[in-house]
């Protein structure tokens, strides 16, 4: 009889192809929803069947972003009343999603057997998919950095403003900290100069370099766009209503740079991540 640690292996191996992109951002307010719910409708126009995951726990809203009532959530899967399945759910182009359930305090407090028995789920989806976007909580709040780890790449979202420049910083730092090979994306959001935009870009880059010595790579810049917060008031997103804004050419081309990139090469994959530390093996 194969031991357990060999039919995980051999579960890793057959879905080695599902890449788990974590969206991250040192704090709130820079865009980074909107950004995992347009890159998401992007890339199932582009033929990649999407997943997004609101792992933005507490503060939840990929599902009103996608126009959605949810009737499930997380916290279903959770008390066990729903299969992981059961609660994923249809928007826009075909994109599925699984809601973060708003303001759900169980969420944000969940311990590391909570947030285990949720991650070797989502790794053991038998679902049609090609990319599972997690989109994260800002800050370092230990869930969020577990999340971010467990995934096999993170696109860092950030504004040029100064505060949001600092915390990104420190979001990478701690990245960086717990698992150097991390593979990580810049992403520079809500532009109002992209002269400004690319010395802020450029200038990142070379001070995550200077003082973590890590490479982060620039995944694109997406300039301010009014209708934005207009689309999210709607509930459809930009990428929908206007697939012709600057927004959405400018997502379309991130999304297609991301499927052009080779997924996680620096790092294990998702599910042998999750599975180890399910087993008790260390990083």
């Amino acid at each position: 009889m194969p031991d357990q640690a060999e039919n995980l292996r051999e579960l890793v191996k057959k879905k080695q192809e599902i890449r788990v992109v974590s969206v991250a951002s040192g704090k709130g307010g820079v865009g980074k929803s909107s950004v995992s719910v347009n890159l998401a409708v992007e890339l199932s126009r582009l033929g990649v069947r999407a997943l997004v995951v609101d792992a933005d726990f507490g503060l939840a809203n990929i599902d009103i972003m996608l126009g959605v009532t949810s009737k499930y959530n997380v916290s279903h899967f959770l008390r066990g009343e729903k299969t992981l399945h059961e609660i994923i759910q249809l928007g826009h182009e075909g994109v599925r999603f699984i809601s973060g359930g708003s303001g759900m305090n169980e969420l944000l407090n969940m311990d590391e057997e909570q947030l285990a028995e949720l991650l070797g789920s989502l790794a053991a989806l038998d679902a049609p998919i090609d990319i599972i976007i997690i989109d994260n909580g800002a800050g370092i709040h230990e869930n969020t950095v577990q999340m971010i780890l467990a995934s096999s790449e993170t696109i860092v979202v950030t504004t040029t403003e100064p505060t949001a420049i600092l915390d990104a910083y420190a979001l990478v730092k701690t990245i960086v900290k717990r698992d150097g090979s991390h593979q990580l994306h810049l992403l520079i959001n809500k532009c109002e100069n992209k002269k400004e935009a690319l010395r802020v870009q450029e200038g990142f880059i070379e001070v995550i370099g200077r003082h973590l010595g890590k490479n982060i790579n620039p995944l694109g810049i997406v300039m301010f766009d009014h209708d934005v917060p207009l689309s999210i008031k709607r509930q459809v997103p930009i990428t929908v209503s206007d697939a012709d804004s600057r927004t959405s050419q400018a997502i379309r081309q991130i999304a297609r740079s991301l499927i052009d990139l080779p997924g996680g090469t620096e790092s294990e994959n998702f599910l042998a991540k999750v599975f180890f530390r399910l087993l008790g093996a260390k990083d």
